[in-house]
């Protein structure tokens, strides 16, 4: 009986600690929920956008415009001069002058070396000996033919006599001639001993000093005459360029090259010349731009940055490079409109030049093209341009603040891709 009345007491007890974790678990769960509802208050009055709605992308957006554009490609060049010629003698014999500074201009026709012409001016002399005797031998054998013409009348001489005369004569005529040619052949041979400059140059280093018998076939030239002004560049360019720069070379609209050496200092010149042939190996064609060179900056074989407008597409529809995609049906751009929204727009890549394209299509000038963001993009998605101007660049309002903008649209320094 005492034990069953002390066990009674403790049963209202344990019905008030249970009553008392319950209370205490709904007012926690109650105050959870009242903080995830705030929280989603919060968030959807900070951003403008009802909670469970999808949110807007943030992306940057540069406007269409319509303009000019410069196609500029580039290649890697080497100076070639148009003329240099390599001075060898043409007779051989003891050189005894040489009459030239190495590194001079000089002209062409000056003398820039001699060759003893003793030897040579003694055949001239020989040649003109024999061609003196045999014309004395014709004119007598005239002679005899003139009065066998006469005695054939009186038949003091036969027809025979008169007809081996006239075959005397012709083979003096025969003799005289052929001296006549030997005595210019010796004469050229003196002209030889008088080393001069076939061309306008500057010429190099000598190999020959004077006292050194020069002989025909030496390995070395005398020295070598390199024309450095004007001079040119060859270089090659993609295949796919030739019918455009044929047109403008036919036409006399000759592209303007311009040439940067490796101290970075440019010089102009215009397109002169395309290959015959295109390379198979590489696709490319070989061309040449001719350029003044006074100051001989230009040096032959040296490697320079070659750089010339193709042509000028006028008019077009141009748009930051980076807004252009490319998806499964061809290429396409996503357009901002007024109420925020974008709508994906089908165009047609013409050209790529220094991050702006020239593209044709379902666009129009003034359009706002997305160039960022546009990885989560789709047709009919909300946005929310937060830059007008290319990652990178400082946009409209920078600008205006103080900020520079790098002119990166107003140079035409990269190869175009038609």
């Amino acid at each position: 009986m005492s034990s069953s009345s002390s066990s009674r007491p403790r049963r209202p007890l344990r019905w008030v600690l249970i009553v008392l974790i319950l209370i205490a678990v709904a007012l926690a769960g109650y105050w959870l929920l009242r903080d995830d509802a705030d929280d989603s208050a919060d968030t959807a009055d900070a951003g403008g956008t009802p909670a469970g709605a999808p949110q807007a992308s943030a992306v940057s957006a540069v406007t269409a415009s319509r303009g000019d554009l410069p196609i500029r490609l580039t290649a890697l060049g080497t100076v070639r001069p148009l003329a240099s010629v390599e001075v060898r003698p043409r007779v051989e014999g003891e050189l005894t002058e040489v009459s030239f500074e190495e590194g001079e201009v000089v002209e062409k026709g000056q003398v820039l070396a001699r060759i003893d012409p003793r030897d040579y001016e003694a055949q001239r002399a020989q040649a003109q000996g024999q061609l003196e005797q045999d014309q004395a031998q014709l004119a007598s054998a005239k002679e005899d033919l003139a009065r066998y013409n006469k005695l054939i009348e009186t038949n003091y001489v036969s027809r025979q006599e008169l007809e081996q005369q006239r075959q005397l004569v012709r083979q003096y005529e025969g003799t005289v001639a052929s001296d006549r040619a030997s005595l210019e052949s010796t004469e050229v041979q003196v002209d030889y001993t008088r080393i001069t400059a076939p061309i306008t140059g500057v010429v190099g280093i000598r190999n020959v000093d004077p006292g050194n018998i020069v002989q025909l076939g030496n390995d070395d030239p005398i020295v070598t005459i390199t024309q450095l002004d004007p001079i040119s560049v060859i270089f090659s360019l993609p295949s796919r360029y030739v019918d455009t720069l044929r047109e403008r070379l036919a036409s006399g609209d000759r592209p303007t090259v311009t040439v940067t050496t490796a101290g970075g200092k440019t010089h102009s010149g215009e397109l002169a010349s395309l290959d015959s042939r295109i390379n198979s190996t590489t696709g490319t064609l070989r061309m040449r731009a001719t350029l003044d060179n006074p100051d001989g900056a230009l040096y032959p074989n040296a490697y320079v940055d070659v750089s010339l407008v193709s042509q000028i597409l006028r008019d077009r529809l141009i748009v930051p490079e980076p807004a252009v995609q490319t998806g499964q049906d061809g290429n396409y751009v996503y357009v901002v409109n007024a109420d925020d929204s974008v709508s994906q727009r089908s165009v047609t890549l013409v050209a790529n030049q220094r991050n702006r394209s020239v593209i044709e299509g379902e666009l129009e000038a003034g359009d706002r093209v997305v160039v960022d963001g546009v990885d989560n993009l789709r047709d009919g998605a909300k946005v929310r341009v937060v830059s007008n101007a290319l990652p990178g660049e400082a946009s409209d309002e920078e600008s205006a603040a103080g900020e520079t903008t790098p002119a990166a649209n107003d140079t035409d320094e990269d190869a175009g891709t038609p």
